[in-house]
C-alpha cells in the first residue's frame, strides 16, 4: 500500500536545454548562487567583491588537498593577493580517509592558532571530499561561518558542492555525522574538468544521469544521445549538462532544503550504491558504485511494476556508454555486510528501509519508499533459492518479445530504408547488444518513447560504417554472425571491423560462415582462434553470387548471409550441401525478409536466392512475444497441476517453439491453442506427468524445458535431434546431464540428445544442489521450472535470465505465485561465475600502458614490470609487424599515417581484449593524432618512458632496421 504514492510531477519533456555562452547564475536558496561559466577560477577573489556576490570578511581559508592545490592552489592565492584580500590556506591528503573526526579538528585548530573569527569566509577548492569536509568545519567553527565551494572534479560541481549537505565519515557509515549549510556561492569553473581523466569524468556523469533518471527525461536524453560529445568535455555540451544537473538540484533544494520528503529522491541509486562503497572504497569510485545502484534500484523498481522494462535497459545502456560499471563485482557482493550498510541509511524511518522508486525515466515517487528486506536480499543475491510451490499455478501472463525477432527486426530496420517503430521489442542483454553495436555501425538514434513500448529508427539504407572500436557482443550469438556479414558490406577500402566477445563466445564456432564469406571474395581474418571470435572483417564489400555454406552446425548462419543478402554487389544464390539444423528459424528469416520488402526465392531447404534490393521498412512492427520464454510458465502450469495461459503466443506464430504446447499434450497436458493464445492444463488428480520419446529438432531451445518436466514424469525420456545444442552459450546437454545427476535424477547422453528417468517427488530420495548455469539463461530457468517441484535447489547465478527474460524471477513470483529466497550463505560454484562481466577493474589489475619514443627503453621496462608482476606483455611494434610486415616497409610505401592508423586499430583492439593484468608497450609516436589521444585519455594507467637523448641518439645509431623519424630525435621528442 505505501507504493501507491502519487509520482513526482514530470519535467515538461519538449522543454529545451539550452546554454548561454556567457556565465549563468542560479539561485538556490537563502542567497546561495552557483556561477556556472569558463575560466572563473583567478577571476573569483573580485567577484566576491561585487555587490551580489560580495561576502564579507576579513580572512579566507582556502582548504584543499594535496593534488588539487598543487594544480591550483597557487593560482587562487594569488588572485586572492592581487584583490587585496587577505587569504590562507590549509592543505590535507587527498581521499576520503580525510573526511574524519581527526581531521576536522586539525582544521578547526589550525583557525583558531591563525585567530581566525567569526568574520572568516571558508573556502572548499577540491571535490567532495573536500566541499564536504569544509563546509561541516565552516557550520560548526564559531557556530557558524561562510563557506564558498570551488569544485574541481565533475561529481562535486554536478552534485555534492550544491545544497548546502555536508558530512564526515565515521566507522559506522558514510556521511552520518554532518550538517545543513548552504553555500554562500559557488563557482562552477568547467575549465577545472579538464584535468580530469576519464574515469573521474565518468564517475562524476553518474549523477547527472542519475538526474535525469529522477527529474529530467531532456536530460537524459542528451546525455544517451550525446554521449562522445559530453565525455569529450565539448564547451556546448557539457556546458548544458553542468547548468542542467545544477539547475535540477536547486529546484529539490528550494522545495525541500532539510531533506524531509522530495530532497530524499536525489539519492536514487545511492541506497544500493552507498553500501557498496562502504565494501569497495577507495577501489571503486563513488559516482561507479552509484552507477551500479542506479541499474540495481531500477531494476527493483521494474520488478515491483513501477517502470517499463526499456527505462531499465536504457539506463543500463547510458551506464555503460560512459564506461560505468553496472554489476557489482563479486568480491563486494557480500549480503550480509550490504545489508547492514543498508540498514543505517539516512533515508531510514523506524527501522526500514527506503528507496527512490523510479516511475519512468524523468520521474519517481514523491517520497522513497519502504521496501522489505527480504525484496532487497532477493535483488542482491547472485543466487535464489527456489520454495517448491505449495498451490497450482493459475495465471495469464504475458511474456517479453521474442530475442529471435527482435534482433532480425533490429537489424533489418537499421539496414532498411524510411523510418520504422517497433512495437513488442525484447528488452534484454542481447538486444541491448544488437542495439549498440549498431550504434557503433552508424545506425540511429534509437528513440524510445515516454512508454518505452515504442522504439523508432530511420534506416540507413544498408550505407553502414566502420566501428570506431571493437564491437564487444559478449556472449549473444545471434548478433555475432548476423553482423559478421553485415560488416562485408561496408566499403571503406584499408578499413576494417574488429568483432570479439566474451570467454565463451571466443569458443563458440563462426568458421562456417567465416570461411563461406572469405570463399566468395570477403576478407576475415581470425585474430585467436582460427574458428571463433574475435575476427577482423575488412570493409571491402560483399560480391554475392554463389555462396556454399554449411547450415549443420547452427541456422543462425544461414540466416546471417540470408539478411545482408540484398545487399550484396549481385544477386545471391545460396547453397547448403545438406538440410540444416533449425529450419523454423530459417523460416521466420525469409518471412520476416518478406515484411521488409524482400523476397526469397527457395529450393527445398538447401538452395535460397535473394535479389538485389533495399529493404523498405514498414511504417510499424509488432515483435511476436517470445515462444522459448512462454515454455516456463507453461511448464509451471504442467508441473505444478495449474492451468497456465500464454498470451501473443499461438497457432499463428512464425517461432516453432510455439508448438511446444504439442509435447505437453503428449506428456498428459491438456491444451487449447488458438491464433495468439496457447492454454495448458497439467494433469489432474495427482497423474503425474508421462514420459516421451520426442525429435525436439524443430524447437531445440525448448528442449531444457522439456527435461525439467521429464524429471519428474513417469517413465524414461529420451530427446533427440538437439546436437547443435552443445554449441550454445553452453554445452547443453552435458550440463542438464550433471545438473540433474547432483540432484539425484537418473540422465545420461545420446548423440544427438538426452535420456532422464523421472522420479517421483513424493518419494525419491534426492540431495540439495546448487546449479551451474554456466552463464546460460536457459538452464536457470529450466531447473527454476523444477524447483518448483522439487525442494532445495538453488540457482547458482540468477542474473544470466537478463540475456533474453530480465522480468523472469518477478514475473514467476507475481504472476504464478513462485517463491524465492536468498541464500542464508552463498555456496561457491565457479560455473556459475561469468568471468567476463563487465565492470570497472581493481586499480592493481589495470593493464598498464607504457609509451615511449623509440629507444627510451620501453620494451624492457614492459618485459621487466610484467616479469616482476605476474603478468603478460605486449609489445604493439611486434604485433604489428607480425600482422603487416616491417615497420620501414610500410611507411616507405603508405607513409606515416597509414603507419598510426594501422598502430591505432591494434591499439584499441588490445585495449579491448587485454584489458586486465597486461602491460602493453606502445611507441610514443601514438600521441600525434588526436583520436589516438582520446584512446589513452580512455584508459589509466598510461606511463611514459623516457630516457636522455644522449643515450637514445647512441642506441638508435646502432640499429639500421627502424625507419628513419625523418629528423634527429633531439628535434622529434621536443
Amino acid at each position: 500500500a505505501a507504493l501507491r504514492a502519487v509520482p513526482a510531477r514530470r519535467p515538461d519533456r519538449t522543454s529545451p536545454i539550452a546554454m548561454s555562452a556567457k556565465p549563468r547564475e542560479i539561485d538556490v536558496i537563502g542567497g546561495s548562487v552557483v556561477l556556472i561559466g569558463h575560466g572563473l577560477l583567478t577571476q573569483i577573489p573580485a567577484l566576491l567583491r561585487e555587490p551580489k556576490l560580495a561576502i564579507k570578511a576579513s580572512k579566507f581559508v582556502v582548504v584543499s588537498d594535496k593534488t588539487v592545490f598543487a594544480l591550483y592552489g597557487q593560482q587562487l592565492l594569488d588572485a586572492f593577493e592581487a584583490a587585496g584580500v587577505s587569504a590562507i590556506s590549509y592543505v590535507i591528503e587527498p581521499g576520503e580517509s580525510s573526511k574524519d573526526r581527526l581531521v576536522k579538528e586539525r582544521i578547526e585548530d589550525f583557525m583558531l592558532e591563525q585567530r581566525c573569527q567569526r568574520d572568516t569566509c571558508m573556502v572548499a577548492l577540491g571535490g567532495g571530499v573536500v566541499g564536504d569536509l569544509t563546509g561541516f568545519v565552516a557550520a560548526t567553527f564559531m557556530r557558524g561561518v561562510p563557506v564558498v565551494q570551488i569544485p574541481t572534479s565533475m561529481m562535486a560541481m554536478l552534485d555534492s558542492s550544491v545544497g548546502g549537505k555536508t558530512a564526515i565519515n565515521v566507522p559506522a557509515g558514510k556521511n552520518l555525522i554532518g550538517a545543513f549549510h548552504q553555500p554562500r556561492r559557488v563557482f562552477a569553473d568547467i575549465d577545472l574538468l579538464k584535468s580530469l581523466g576519464q574515469r573521474e569524468i565518468s564517475e562524476g556523469l553518474a549523477e547527472a544521469i542519475k538526474m535525469g533518471c529522477i527529474r529530467s527525461a531532456p536530460l537524459f536524453d542528451l546525455l544517451e544521445t550525446r554521449v562522445d560529445e559530453v565525455r569529450a568535455l565539448e564547451h556546448d555540451v557539457i556546458s548544458q549538462v553542468v547548468y542542467e544537473s545544477v539547475r535540477l538540484k536547486a529546484e529539490v533544494v528550494a522545495l525541500d532544503e532539510k531533506e524531509a520528503g522530495l530532497r530524499s529522491t536525489l539519492n536514487f541509486g545511492h541506497t544500493i550504491g552507498h553500501a557498496i562503497e562502504g565494501l569497495a572504497s577507495p577501489q571503486m569510485l563513488h559516482g561507479e558504485c552509484v552507477s551500479i545502484g542506479c541499474v540495481l534500484e531500477a531494476t527493483l523498481a521494474r520488478d515491483l511494476g513501477h517502470l517499463a522494462p526499456s527505462a531499465v535497459g536504457r539506463i543500463l545502456r547510458v551506464m555503460k556508454a560512459y564506461a560505468l560499471p553496472v554489476e557489482c563485482p563479486p568480491k563486494y557482493l557480500v549480503l550480509p555486510k550490504l545489508m547492514k550498510k543498508m540498514a543505517v541509511d539516512k533515508k531510514n524511518a523506524a527501522g526500514v528501509i527506503r528507496c527512490t522508486i523510479l516511475t519512468g525515466i524523468g520521474s519517481c515517487f514523491e517520497h522513497p519508499q519502504p521496501v522489505d528486506k527480504a525484496v532487497f536480499e532477493q535483488l542482491l543475491s547472485p543466487q535464489l533459492l527456489v520454495r517448491p510451490m505449495s498451490v497450482k499455478a493459475d495465471a495469464t501472463v504475458h511474456v517479453p518479445g521474442s530475442k529471435s525477432i527482435s534482433n532480425r527486426v533490429l537489424l533489418m530496420a537499421a539496414m532498411g530504408e524510411g523510418e520504422i517503430t517497433i512495437s513488442g521489442l525484447l528488452q534484454s542483454d542481447d538486444t541491448q547488444v544488437m542495439i549498440s553495436a549498431l550504434s557503433a555501425m552508424g545506425a540511429g538514434p534509437f528513440h524510445w518513447d515516454e512508454s518505452g513500448r515504442f522504439l523508432t529508427l530511420r534506416g540507413l539504407g544498408g550505407r553502414f560504417q566502420v566501428p570506431k572500436e571493437p564491437m564487444y557482443l559478449g556472449n549473444a550469438g545471434t548478433a555475432a554472425r548476423f553482423l559478421t556479414t553485415c560488416a562485408t558490406l561496408i566499403l571503406s577500402p584499408g578499413s576494417s571491423s574488429v568483432l570479439t566477445g566474451d570467454k565463451r563466445m571466443k569458443v563458440r564456432p563462426i568458421k562456417d560462415l567465416t570461411d563461406a564469406l572469405s570463399a566468395c571474395g570477403c576478407s576475415i581474418k581470425h585474430l585467436e582462434s582460427p574458428t571463433s571470435l574475435p575476427i577482423e572483417v575488412a570493409a571491402s564489400g560483399l560480391a554475392g553470387g554463389r555462396i556454399e555454406l554449411s547450415g549443420k552446425v547452427s541456422s543462425q548462419f544461414v540466416s546471417s548471409v540470408l539478411i545482408s543478402a540484398p545487399y550484396a554487389q549481385k544477386p545471391v544464390e545460396l547453397i547448403l550441401p545438406e538440410p540444416p539444423v533449425s529450419q523454423t528459424y530459417i523460416d521466420m528469416t525469409i518471412k520476416l525478409m518478406a515484411v521488409f520488402g524482400v523476397k526469397v526465392e527457395q529450393e527445398g531447404t538447401t538452395v535460397y536466392r535473394v535479389p538485389r534490393k533495399s529493404y523498405t521498412n514498414p511504417k510499424a512492427h509488432q515483435v511476436e512475444c517470445d515462444a522459448s520464454s512462454a515454455t516456463y510458465p507453461l511448464a509451471i502450469a504442467a508441473i505444478t497441476g495449474g492451468t497456465v495461459t500464454a498470451e501473443a503466443v499461438g497457432a499463428n506464430s512464425i517461432q516453432g517453439d510455439a508448438k511446444f504446447a504439442l509435447l505437453l499434450k503428449d506428456m498428459g497436458c491438456t491444451i487449447e491453442q488458438d491464433a495468439d493464445r496457447t492454454r495448458v492444463s497439467g494433469p489432474s488428480g495427482g497423474r503425474r506427468l508421462k514420459a516421451v520419446d520426442v525429435d525436439m529438432e524443430p524447437m531445440t531451445d525448448a528442449f531444457m524445458t522439456a527435461v525439467a518436466l521429464a524429471a519428474v514424469a513417469e517413465g524414461t525420456t529420451r530427446i533427440t535431434g538437439i546436437d547443435n545444442q552443445r554449441v550454445k552459450e553452453c554445452n547443453r546437454i552435458e550440463v542438464m546431464v550433471s545438473e540433474l545427476t547432483k540432484l539425484g535424477v537418473p540422465a545420461g547422453e545420446l548423440p544427438d540428445g538426452i535420456w532422464i528417468t523421472g522420479v517421483d517427488p513424493e518419494t525419491a530420495t534426492l540431495r540439495p544442489a546448487v546449479i551451474s548455469c554456466h552463464n546460460d539463461h536457459r538452464i536457470a530457468m529450466s531447473f527454476a521450472v523444477l524447483g518448483a517441484r522439487i525442494p532445495q535447489i538453488t540457482i547458482g547465478q540468477k542474473s544470466c535470465v537478463e540475456k533474453t527474460y530480465p522480468e523472469f524471477w518477478a514475473d514467476m513470483s507475481r504472476h504464478l505465485g513462485m517463491r524465492y529466497d536468498a541464500p542464508p550463505e552463498m555456496v561457491s560454484d565457479a560455473a556459475s561465475v561469468d568471468a567476463d562481466v563487465q565492470m570497472p577493474l581493481p586499480a592493481d589489475e589495470r593493464s598498464v600502458v607504457l609509451i615511449g619514443m623509440r629507444g627510451a627503453g620501453k620494451t624492457h621496462l614492459g618485459k621487466a614490470a610484467a616479469a616482476h608482476l605476474g603478468w603478460d606483455f605486449i609489445d604493439l611494434d611486434h604485433l604489428y609487424e607480425a600482422r603487416h610486415g616491417p615497420i620501414m616497409q610500410t611507411v616507405a610505401a603508405e607513409g606515416w599515417s597509414a603507419f598510426r592508423e594501422r598502430e591505432l586499430a591494434i591499439l584499441k583492439e588490445t585495449l579491448s581484449t587485454k584489458s586486465a593484468r597486461t602491460v602493453i608497450a606502445c611507441g610514443g609516436g601514438i600521441v600525434e593524432t588526436a583520436e589516438a589521444r582520446a584512446v589513452l585519455r580512455a584508459h589509466w594507467p598510461v606511463v611514459q618512458a623516457r630516457k636522455p637523448i644522449a643515450d637514445i641518439e647512441a642506441y638508435l645509431g646502432a640499429d639500421a632496421s627502424r625507419p628513419s623519424l625523418g629528423e634527429p630525435p633531439a628535434v622529434a621528442y621536443a
